[in-house]
């Protein structure tokens, strides 16, 4: 039934369990898998910002995304890969997380999205913005974990 699934990370509990339950259906289905990283563009967090401008910091924001994204997915690959699976890729993007993992998923001939109910920094039973974003915009099917 699915083929190819893509999940979307960012570090979060809801993303982490995200894995956990495409683990399990790349398993069932013998699919392949594409990790996905979304870099939004907005600021950093006003004491880094001042970090780098007293040059406690020399990384450019770009490099601290940059870096902090291929942190996310080299965890995620990790736990595919002490799963015993073998078929995955991964890469990261800049721009609106929904929209980007919309456009990467359609290019990608993608069957099935896997996302966490809520991203990072965000509290509450509500479904977050972006998982609702992008059922919204998709015609990818998606799974959404709590």
């Amino acid at each position: 039934m699915f083929k190819k699934i893509l999940v979307a990370v960012d570090g979060s509990s809801h993303s982490k369990r995200a894995i956990d339950a495409a683990i399990d259906l790349t398993k069932r289905y013998q699919a392949s898998v594409l990790l996905l990283h979304v870099i939004r563009d907005f600021s950093l967090p006003k004491e880094l910002l001042e970090m780098i401008s007293a040059g406690e910091v020399t990384a450019s924001r770009r490099e601290i995304l940059e870096n902090s994204a291929e942190i996310i997915l080299g965890d995620a690959r990790e736990k595919f890969q002490e799963a015993g699976l073998s078929d995955i890729s991964s890469d990261f993007l800049m721009g609106d997380p929904a929209a980007t993992i919309d456009d990467y998923a359609e290019q990608n001939g993608v069957d099935l999205i896997v996302i966490g109910y809520r991203g990072l920094g965000t509290h509450g039973k509500m479904l977050g913005s972006m998982a609702r974003k992008l059922t919204n915009i998709t015609a990818v099917s998606c799974l959404i974990v709590r």
